[in-house]
């Protein structure tokens, strides 16, 4: 058992077992593994680099901004994995803590389980099929059940089903066993037959070999078994190429922005080893009992075979947990990627002020949206005869000399603040953006402050300008003037805390929206009014 000795930071040794859920991570930390001899250790297909820690050489580790059961592997000198590790990061506990970041999952599963998929090295328990995708959903599913597939693929070769088929053949005498009455029928249409079958010594001597048309039994392979099996090989193969390509162009597009951890150096391991599946599955692909099919198919007979076949069904159902579409928001599935937390802690925020929003109009007749192909463009909007009021996710703002979105702009450069909250009636006009931010330090709520400031001075809705703009963290105490009442409403920018615990928006929002209730009575789950 390859037991490695890990170090964090603050000096504290812990060990790291294989097969067992390890803890004592944490987003943001460093750590350093001791490496063993001859091996290279990988955390989510990123190869750790080696360098001099006190006294010992050591692989170090820097989670990033993400929270959730990592796997890391450790790997021989000819690349086979020898141990495989559970690693699991906790949420910065002066931010968010397990508990209030375990909570805001629920919140986000329970809504669209699409909120929560993202390329990062953490992993959560999420659902088995449903309607949301991507890429690395894909490549997840590829990596834990593409073997497993191979493997029963390669059982399925040693001794492939066959189905007995019949047909006529030609056979000179001596490879005759039976005879039947077409046989004879034809036989006597030809005289050396003839002659043979009344006189087999002359007709010898003639030196003529005539063939008689027999009946043959063969096992043939092209059969519904093979026929359905066939297509979620060939199916397998066309997923593992379109997510070679897939992945590559997403690094394609990535930018460095230090808030995501980069696909880049986990893309070559990811890469060799979809490219050796496919080879692979090629190769199998190539030989009996697929390469002689004529047409394959899925038909009633050939699942009904496959299924009585414990090989063949073995490989048909790990092929298709490979194809499987998707995943829906129950927490009893497979492990996938997530967000990073900072984007888990803006998308609560939206269903949080979502929820704010429905509580104060009641009355309003609500639903949802995705524009375009990305998840993070969400509107939320509830109308009746004299009121419409909207919430928006990452709105888009084009700069001045560009056409409006729907009347949003801005009066400089495009920008996309995190969350706009509109509403137009006959008795008030309200623009409101916030943009949450995954900090708590003052220096770094300062920081952030620049994004407030920037949207409440550029952005404009049917020309009017943001009535404050607010910046959203999960903890108080960074800068507290910035989230008194007063100081919001004489400089229209300011601090809400948004978090588990604490609900800041009501105080932020009752100055300026008709109604705005107490924050009693906004206490409900989400998914009760979403």
């Amino acid at each position: 058992m390859s037991i490695i000795r890990c170090i964090d930071n603050q000096g504290c040794s812990f060990e790291v077992a294989p097969e067992t859920l390890v803890s004592g991570f944490m987003e943001r930390g460093t750590y350093y593994f001791e490496i063993i001899p001859e091996a290279r250790f990988f955390v989510d297909d990123e190869p750790l680099k080696i360098l001099r820690h006190e006294a010992f050489d050591a692989w170090r580790w820097e989670p990033g901004f993400y929270a959730g059961r990592v796997v890391a592997e450790l790997v021989d000198a000819s690349g086979k994995v020898t141990a495989t590790y559970h690693l699991d990061v906790a949420p910065d506990q002066n931010k968010l803590g397990e508990v209030s970041f375990a909570a805001m999952l629920d919140e986000l599963l329970a809504f669209d389980t699409r909120l929560l998929l993202g390329g990062e090295y953490a992993q959560l328990e999420l659902g088995r099929e449903g309607r949301a995708s991507n890429p690395h959903l894909e490549y997840a599913r590829l990596k834990r059940y593409g073997p497993v597939f191979l493997s029963a693929l390669v059982e399925v070769l040693r001794k492939p089903l066959t189905r007995l088929h019949r047909q006529r053949t030609l056979r000179p005498a001596h490879q005759l066993r039976r005879i039947d009455q077409q046989t004879l029928r034809r036989a006597l249409q030809d005289p050396a037959a003839t002659a043979l079958l009344y006189n087999l010594e002359r007709a010898s001597a003639n030196g003529d070999v005539p063939h008689f048309d027999v009946p043959t039994v063969f096992e043939d392979l092209d059969n519904p078994a093979n026929q359905a099996l066939a297509v979620v090989l060939g199916e397998v193969l066309r997923r593992s190429r379109h997510v070679i390509t897939a992945l590559q162009k997403i690094v394609d597009g990535e930018r460095d922005t230090g808030a995501r951890s980069a696909l880049a150096p986990r893309l070559g391991r990811r890469i060799e080893f979809l490219e050796g599946l496919h080879c692979d599955l090629r190769k199998i692909q190539r030989r009996e009992p697929f390469r002689s099919l004529r047409q394959p198919r899925i038909s009633a007979a050939g699942l009904n075979a496959i299924s009585a076949h414990p090989a063949y069904a073995r490989a048909y159902r790990h092929g298709w947990y490979v194809l499987r579409p998707g995943i829906d928001g129950s927490r009893d599935g497979e492990r996938l990627w997530i967000s990073p937390t900072w984007e888990i802690y803006e998308r609560w925020c939206y269903l949080q002020v979502v929820r704010l929003v429905k509580s104060i109009y009641p009355g309003l007749q609500w639903r949802a949206s995705w524009h375009g192909a990305s998840l993070d463009h969400i509107r939320f909007t509830g109308r009746d005869i004299d009121t419409q009021a909207e919430v928006l996710l990452q709105l888009r703002c084009p700069a001045f000399d560009q056409p409006a979105n729907n009347g949003f702009s801005s009066i400089s450069g495009e920008r996309k603040p995190d969350i706009v909250v509109t509403v137009e009636s006959s008795v008030e006009s309200l623009f409101i953006v916030m943009d949450a931010k995954y900090r708590v330090a003052r220096e770094w709520v300062l920081d952030g402050m620049e994004s407030a400031h920037l949207y409440r001075d550029c952005l404009r809705w049917k020309g009017k300008k943001p009535d404050v703009s607010i910046l959203l963290v999960p903890r108080a105490g960074g800068a507290p003037m910035l989230e008194t009442a007063a100081y919001q409403k004489a400089n229209g920018v300011g601090v809400a805390v948004l978090s588990v615990e604490q609900n800041g928006l009501q105080a932020v929002l009752k100055p300026f929206v008709r109604g705005c209730p107490d924050s009693a009575s906004s206490e409900l789950p989400i998914a009760a009014t979403l």
